[in-house]
């Protein structure tokens, strides 16, 4: 992840709060799979359970000590890149996915659950956010990007990895293979909704679903929504805490999405989608596969904007990344803009610490009132709305 525009000019210091011992190149997390275990992680055989477990993840090599990452976390340029790397993962306990969560819990899924209220304890931001991985990517990869989340987002959270057992190449998803294998997991991920809204202490429980695993996290909170017809729409939100769900560069048929939409509306208190309209990969997925066009595409903009119209969907909001191109001289291209490029990458991480509505995070408003972008001045602007947010302090 390159530096978020947010931590340019020091503008604001995420790391100024970290005791000693946080002061090091690695991050430890939690991670969620219904992959099978294979050796020291897991392969790509679908498990009917859901593995439970924390990881550890090393951000540079070995010879890199915590002033030479936190440099490199803070510079808008960097000498070299730094590698990431998938430590350690120990599983705690499974769940069956096909049961419901019973209680008294299972000793060892209990363990689990305690260790993530100690780590919520010690938070200073008392949330969780669930990272789903797109295709093409295997365990160590979901937990190497979570880690990196967790690291540049201020260590302030509590990080999980939810790692479905996509295979690691692309003709697996485009035949369809690793697309039935998303729907199915979809169920395992709501199983872990349930649970953490359940049984943790977590203030919110914040989901990021990338490329392919926008496929997996809107059927499961459609799926996690349907268990709960008796509840209304704010009973559902007070209950189980869903907070800011992001659907990045998510690729979802816009007719799949619209009929899921409105559920997830009902049980987030925010759902942020972002748009570009130099995608390639949502482009052939679109063309090579069913469905019309991706979410993520800005062909699916003007009836995502429509449809959010239509049903009074006030809480979604697309950032549309490609918009006012123009005036800013530069486009925001791509299929992993939304945590390499440094604007969109503040928006999330910004969004995810705060919880602010997108007025309030430096966005600016269009004709449309579901839609937003950033000027050409957004950089300063975002900047001085954290300072302002934040006091000074991350």
């Amino acid at each position: 992840m390159n530096t978020p525009v947010i931590y340019h000019q020091a503008a604001v210091d995420p790391f100024a709060h970290l005791d000693d011992v946080e002061r090091v190149p690695t991050v430890e997390l939690f991670y969620a799979t219904n992959r099978e275990r294979q050796g020291v992680a897991y392969g790509n055989t679908f498990s009917s359970a859901l593995h439970l477990g924390r990881a550890e993840v090393r951000l540079g090599d070995h010879q890199d000590s915590w002033p030479e990452l936190r440099e490199a976390s803070l510079s808008e340029t960097r000498e070299r890149e730094l590698p990431l790397s998938l430590v350690e993962a120990r599983q705690v306990a499974a769940l069956a996915v096909q049961n419901p969560i019973g209680v008294p819990l299972d000793p060892q899924v209990q363990a689990y659950v305690d260790a993530i209220n100690l780590e919520l304890a010690k938070a200073r931001d008392k949330e969780i956010i669930i990272y789903v991985h797109g295709a093409k990517v295997d365990f160590a990869n979901s937990a190497s990007l979570t880690g990196e989340l967790v690291h540049f987002a201020g260590r302030d959270f509590v990080g999980l990895a939810f790692a479905w057992p996509s295979h690691q190449n692309i003709m697996s998803y485009l035949l369809g293979v690793d697309v039935e294998r998303a729907r199915q997991s979809s169920q395992a991920l709501a199983q872990l909704i349930e649970l953490l809204a359940r049984h943790t202490a977590a203030e919110r429980i914040n989901l990021i679903a990338y490329s392919a695993g926008g496929r997996v996290a809107s059927l499961a909170l459609q799926t996690f929504q349907a268990r709960h017809p008796d509840l209304t729409t704010a009973q559902l939100q007070e209950r189980y805490r869903i907070g800011a769900v992001v659907f990045a560069a998510a690729d979802v048929p816009e007719e799949l999405f619209e009929h899921r939409l409105p559920a997830i509306s009902r049980v987030a208190e925010q759902v942020l989608i972002t748009v570009s309209d130099q995608d390639d990969a949502l482009d052939y997925a679109h063309h090579l596969m069913p469905g019309g066009p991706r979410i993520g595409s800005s062909k699916a903009e003007q009836r995502l904007r429509q449809f959010t119209r239509d049903r009074y969907l006030g809480n979604v909001t697309l950032l549309d990344v490609s918009g006012n191109q123009m005036a800013r001289g530069f486009d925001i291209v791509g299929h992993h803009y939304w945590y390499r490029h440094p604007w969109v990458s503040s928006d999330v991480i910004l969004l995810m610490r705060t919880n602010l509505q997108p007025e309030q995070r430096a966005l600016s408003a269009s004709e449309h009132p579901a839609v937003w972008y950033m000027q050409p001045g957004y950089p300063e602007a975002v900047r001085a709305a954290t300072r302002r947010v934040m006091n000074g302090q991350w």
